[in-house]
């Protein structure tokens, strides 16, 4: 096997590597964009519940009312948080999507230098 054929298979498999990487890379980044949805959608239910019941004003006793306080600031404690696990969701899928754009460069790349190094080879054949 000459010096060209390993380049050349060797390119190749540099050329898989990269593409299974894009692959792996374009799922995760699918995942937390999902889960950044779900969060975005999790915090905006609790953050409209909390002002729900921090708008309640039927309160018929002093337990009640205590009642519906609590419940008002559980439920605005929970928003702060799902807010808060939003905002981490949102940073994780924008890290997700410059990795994803990373390993597409590279994968171009490695597709770049198999074709590169097999237009080498088929032009030293061709002189042979």
């Amino acid at each position: 096997m000459t010096s060209e054929q390993r380049r050349l298979k060797r390119t190749r498999l540099i050329e898989r590597v990269r593409t299974v990487e894009q692959r792996e890379s374009a799922l995760a980044a699918a995942q937390a964009e999902v889960q950044r949805a779900r969060l975005d959608a999790v915090s905006a239910k609790t953050r409209s519940l909390a002002a729900h019941y921090a708008s309640l004003s039927n309160a018929t006793d002093a337990q009640s009312l205590r009642r519906s306080g609590a419940m008002s600031s559980h439920l605005r404690d929970l928003s702060h948080m799902a807010e808060r696990h939003a905002r981490d969701a949102r940073d994780q899928s924008e890290a997700s999507m410059a990795a994803l754009a990373q390993t597409e460069r590279r994968r171009k790349r490695a597709e770049e230098d198999y074709r590169e190094a097999a237009t080498c080879l088929r032009e030293k054949l061709a002189k042979s």
